[in-house]
């Protein structure tokens, strides 16, 4: 009798029945994702909730002083979005920047940044205001407070379109009605007039004695340098003095303001979000950050709204007021590692049983056969006489 065996092979149900195990199993690891919370979760809420508190200061201020929010360029009604023009309008500006930088959830990505910066609580921080991201500047703030760092902010007070360009609320003004409302402990310790080389180049003369009025009015210090370099100088001294000879651990960048950025070339070798190394050092020209950052201070250059966003899980032009909390930079939607490794032990047991039991019964059949081919084969017993 012929064996009809191939040795070392499962049969063909077996083999089917593990397919269709492995395809649910797939199945249920692609449909049943978890949402996995990213680190420094905690600080990130806080830290979001705390700038919604200040922003909706800002939003009864600006209703308070104009009596209204714009519609149709701040639609989600945040408060932040400033005018088209006015006399401290430094240049042109991005209204789909100024809309998806008025988010709460943008002191989470600081929170993320000065963490990945190495930030520490007590460290001091140098930063860079810019008039025109008002809502940046209050999530650079709020940030520090939350991971408890001490902040040294110089602030360019005039601003592009869309910015805190209204002369009767400009960012210095929030800032101070922050800081009286107990949203955040520190606020610009100096503040230029900001526009083309930091002395308010580009702006007309009704701008210029606007702008120091309003400095005058805040109590903060005047930085009136003769050329853009002398800017530079006076900046970095005041953040030294305000250091107190201890270190200064990190530089963070809001905008494009030439007292901190210098030329705009420089502005662009900087990559948004974290640089922790100096970009091409052998052509970056001088400004305040190229020095911070040839000195081996981490840089935070918050530019590129639109792809900080993006990056972060943050929408762009957002059609409704942003909830704190909400966005990729506090959780995603991953796979679900202990389903993932449950239906993996189970696939790889359920294919040792099966196969095992597929092979138990070949060797049955095997054993069968040749005890019948042994019986069927061996000689008569002889006969007796």
């Amino acid at each position: 009798m012929a064996l009809m065996w191939r040795p070392g092979r499962a049969s063909r149900g077996v083999l089917v029945l593990v397919a269709a195990i492995s395809i649910v199993g797939y199945l249920l690891v692609e449909q049943l994702p978890k949402q996995q919370r990213k680190k420094y979760y905690r600080e990130k809420r806080v830290a979001a909730k705390l700038m919604d508190a200040g922003m909706k200061l800002i939003h009864q201020k600006r209703l308070q002083i104009f009596g209204r929010i714009d519609p149709e360029h701040d639609p989600t009604g945040t408060g932040m979005i400033g005018s088209g023009l006015t006399p401290i309008t430094s240049k042109t500006g991005s209204i789909s920047a100024k809309q998806t930088s008025a988010n709460p959830n943008f002191a989470a990505v600081m929170i993320h940044l000065y963490k990945r910066a190495g930030l520490k609580e007590g460290d001091v921080v140098a930063m860079a205001f810019s008039g025109s991201f008002p809502s940046l500047n209050l999530a650079a703030l709020v940030a520090a407070e939350v991971l408890k760092i001490k902040p040294i902010p110089i602030t360019s007070l005039s601003a592009s379109r869309w910015g805190a360009n209204d002369p009767q609320l400009t960012w210095l003004d929030m800032e101070r009605l922050l800081f009286e409302k107990g949203i955040i402990h520190y606020r610009s310790v100096a503040a230029s007039l900001g526009g083309e080389t930091d002395q308010g180049r580009g702006i007309p003369p009704e701008g210029i004695r606007i702008l120091r009025e309003v400095i005058k009015r805040n109590g903060v210090e005047l930085i009136d340098p003769p050329s853009l370099e002398s800017s530079w100088d006076l900046r970095v001294n005041i953040y030294e003095e305000e250091a107190k000879e201890r270190a200064i651990a990190c530089y963070i960048n809001i905008g494009g303001g030439a007292g901190s950025v210098g030329t705009p070339l420089v502005k662009r070798m900087f990559k948004e979000g974290l640089n922790k190394s100096t970009p091409s050092p052998e052509k970056l020209r001088d400004s305040v950050m190229s020095r911070f950052s040839r000195a081996g201070v981490p840089v935070i250059n918050m530019i590129n709204v639109s792809r900080l966003a993006a990056r972060y899980g943050l929408p762009i032009e957002p059609e409704q007021r942003p909830e704190p909390g909400e966005g990729g930079i506090f959780a995603a939607m991953e796979y679900n590692i202990i389903l993932t490794w449950s239906i993996l032990i189970g696939l790889i047991s359920a294919i040792f049983i099966l196969l095992r039991m597929d092979f138990s019964h070949y060797f049955l059949r095997i054993r069968t056969n040749l005890k019948s081919n042994k019986l069927n084969s061996s000689p008569p017993p002889p006969q007796t006489k």
